[in-house]
């Protein structure tokens, strides 16, 4: 996505801190109290602390923020480097208290250090002063924060992956602070852009970036995002990955395109959502949130998607609902998308998953069953206008609960239109009153504009006679040009590599292998495929021809 259609951070120049000032002001600059070499403030060597006084340092941790940027400036091993800052100043509360401070001399030490050179460095730094609660730490201008996820080092990146889940929650923080959430939307795009290998890989950057989207009602920067699917999930990339963040990605990246009009790519993510196998109990630990704070720790309570769509960003309801992992109960994300997702089915196809493309039989019950409720209501009446507006107008409160009322408002204005295009399966011609009353339109002029409306969009092939006589005329199959399907057979290929190589990448897997070994022991190996095949990517199966096929 090309940087100039994302919106332009806030112009904003380092201050010096009062410190900083007085130092300059003195009979020595700041700068002359800078080693040459560094520019850093010299390091107190043991001798220099004993005769002050003050007990000798361990020689395994640095207590000052002098000395960790001696050593972040001296490292050349950028590995060792993050294994040092991990335990440097002891415990991790003293480590970041000594990451947010100035150096001796008031200066800003993210000024001493090269972005592209000392990432590891300016990571730790920069996250833990976008992440801290302490006022008195010197505040990060947007410029610098664009910069760094423009030029950082993803190699050294990923060697501190929980730094960079840190700078990008960070990052969203800082610019609620400043009332400029619009802001955040530059920055987090490049981490997560050249973080990963490629956006295929799962990050917990990912549900932050569309919520800030989302929340912002930018929704057009999460496009080229949302474009790549996710087939990759590396916890040496991400070991502080979650369950919750996939399901919020896919949540989130479903109510984009529903504000966009982009009702399949919605339906797709909803379903990815609703359908995704429920996490396992993890000993009774539940994380319990606020009623107006998000998953991401992060207050986000209602948001306004614009077009009337009043959508909530998160599950509505107490904090506790969102995660309980002390059962294996799905979790509110997919409750909610599965509703939203029966509202967009009605939208795109004039029925839901029930009566059109069900839901994948591994969906948790409790998500697919919508039976007795209000959605299960509306879809069974669904086209039918007169029905439709009464149980809209007798469960209002309903939809309103789950903040769904924008998009139960679209779902009641394209039913008209649903109950059109079922008569033309029927009828060859009806007059503009015959449609009106079968679709519960009153108004001639209202349905001619609908009928015109239809014609144009292509969604029916019809014509209308000076009398007012409506002739439905059967549509013709889509042409398919030899372009569009040499793209489908090329996107077919590519999908049957990724799924090949998932293949070999489980059955290299130590959980794969030991059941496969055990059922092989029990005399069930007819129910496993041959492991050998799989480890040596064999069993290729069918090649694609060479060829388009028409």
């Amino acid at each position: 996505m090309a940087s100039d259609s994302l919106p332009t951070p806030p112009s904003t120049t380092l201050t010096p801190t009062p410190a900083a000032a007085a130092a300059a002001s003195g009979s020595q600059s700041a700068t002359d109290a800078l080693t040459p070499a560094t520019g850093l403030p010299p390091v107190p060597t043991a001798t220099a602390a004993a005769t002050a006084g003050a007990p000798t340092a361990p020689p395994t941790h640095a207590e000052t923020l002098e000395g960790l940027l001696q050593q972040i400036v001296a490292s050349n091993s950028p590995s060792a480097l993050a294994g040092t800052l991990r335990i440097a100043v002891g415990t991790p509360e003293a480590r970041e208290e000594v990451l947010v401070s100035t150096t001796s001399t008031g200066a800003d030490p993210l000024e001493a250090l090269d972005v592209a050179q000392h990432t590891i460095g300016a990571l730790y730094i920069l996250s833990a002063r976008l992440t801290s609660a302490s006022t008195t730490a010197p505040a990060i201008p947007f410029a610098y924060i664009d910069n760094f996820c423009r030029h950082f080092d993803p190699e050294q990146a990923r060697l501190a992956p929980e730094r960079v889940t840190l700078l990008a929650k960070g990052i969203m923080q800082r610019a609620e602070a400043l009332g400029t959430d619009k802001a955040a939307i530059a920055p987090l795009h490049d981490l997560l852009t050249r973080y990963p290998p490629d956006l295929s890989f799962l990050t917990p950057i990912h549900p932050i970036f569309v919520t800030t989207c989302a929340t912002t009602s930018f929704f057009t920067a999460a496009l080229p995002v949302l474009a790549v699917p996710i087939s990759q999930i590396s916890t040496t990339l991400c070991p502080d990955l979650r369950y919750q963040d996939h399901l919020i990605y896919h949540y989130v990246g479903g109510i984009v395109f529903t504000a966009l009009k982009r009702y399949a790519e919605a339906a797709e993510f909803f379903e990815l959502c609703a359908s995704a196998p429920v996490a396992p109990p993890t000993g009774g630990t539940s994380v319990a949130r606020g009623p107006s704070q998000g998953p991401l720790g992060i207050s986000m309570g209602g948001i306004g998607i614009g077009m009337g769509m009043g959508m909530m960003m998160m599950p509505p309801g107490p904090g506790s609902r969102y995660f309980n992992f002390s059962s294996s109960d799905p979790s509110m994300f997919q409750v909610e998308a599965a509703k939203k997702l029966l509202l967009v089915q009605l939208i795109l196809h004039g029925k839901a998953s029930t009566q059109a493309l069900p839901l994948p039989k591994y969906t948790h019950p409790i998500v697919a069953n919508l039976k007795g409720t209000v959605y299960n209501a509306l879809a069974r009446v669904y086209p039918n206008l007169e029905q439709v507006h009464a149980i809209a107008a007798k469960e209002a409160a309903a939809f309103a609960l789950d903040d769904n009322l924008g998009l139960l408002g679209l779902v009641v204005d394209r039913a008209p239109r649903w109950a059109i295009r079922r008569l033309t399966e029927t009828y060859l011609t009806l007059s503009l009153s015959e449609i009106g009353r079968a679709a519960g339109m009153e108004q001639i002029e209202e349905v001619r504009r609908v009928v015109l409306s239809m014609i144009e969009e292509g969604e029916i092939d019809a014509s209308i006679d000076a009398d007012g006589s409506v002739s439905f005329a059967d549509e013709e199959p889509a042409a398919v040009s030899k372009a569009e399907t040499d793209r489908a057979l090329r996107t077919a290929q590519e999908q049957e590599q990724v799924l090949r190589r998932l293949e070999r990448e489980i059955a290299r897997s130590k959980d794969y292998l030991q059941k496969a070994v055990r059922s092989r022991e029990e005399g069930s190996s007819a129910n496993w495929p041959n492991i050998e095949e799989d480890l040596l990517g064999g069993s290729q199966g069918g090649r694609w021809a060479d060829e388009a096929v028409y």
